[in-house]
């Protein structure tokens, strides 16, 4: 199961626009979420050892750029919101060169239109909500990356209490 994740974008030269505005939709899997958290890793490790190694850039498979105008829901400036899995759009923008940039806590991704006019960067995408689309926790249409850090979760200690009740 992947999810529909929309990227805040900041583009380079700022539009002057609202018409202009683009944004990124990560079609982001469990075996996707586990290879940038497998990146993570690895650039840690790397930059432990090198005052010059920061991030690991790797071309990214499932993204696509929408005008803003495309979608129904955005998301906040610097943010994220779960599309829902019958989201639709209604125009594509043409960008070439996406790259998942992925750094020792959070991954973005940047790509450049096809004429090379501006550049675009994605809101960060941190470790948390890797490790729960890698484990296929389900995030709710609509949630963003306030309302998912701040969700109750139950911990396995009081699954296993509420168990240990429940037997006797």
């Amino acid at each position: 199961m992947s999810l529909n994740i929309a990227l805040h974008t900041t583009q380079i030269p700022r539009v002057t626009s609202p018409h202009q505005e683009i944004i990124t939709i990560i079609d982001l899997t469990p075996d996707r979420a586990t290879e940038l958290l497998d990146l993570m890793n690895d650039i840690t490790l790397r930059a432990c050892a090198s005052s010059t190694t920061f991030k690991i850039s790797s071309f990214e498979p499932s993204a696509l750029y929408v005008p803003a105008y495309a979608l129904r829901e955005l998301p906040l400036p610097d943010d994220f919101i779960i599309l829902p899995h019958d989201y639709s759009i209604t125009a594509v923008a043409p960008i070439k060169l996406v790259h998942a940039n992925v750094m020792p806590l959070f991954v973005n991704w940047t790509a450049s239109d096809e004429n090379d006019r501006f550049l675009i960067n994605t809101a960060e995408l941190d470790a948390v909500i890797l490790k729960l689309v890698a484990r296929g926790e389900t995030l709710a249409p609509g949630s963003t990356s306030y309302s998912v850090k701040n969700a109750k979760r139950p911990s396995p200690r009081s699954l296993i209490t509420q168990e240990g009740n429940w037997l006797h």
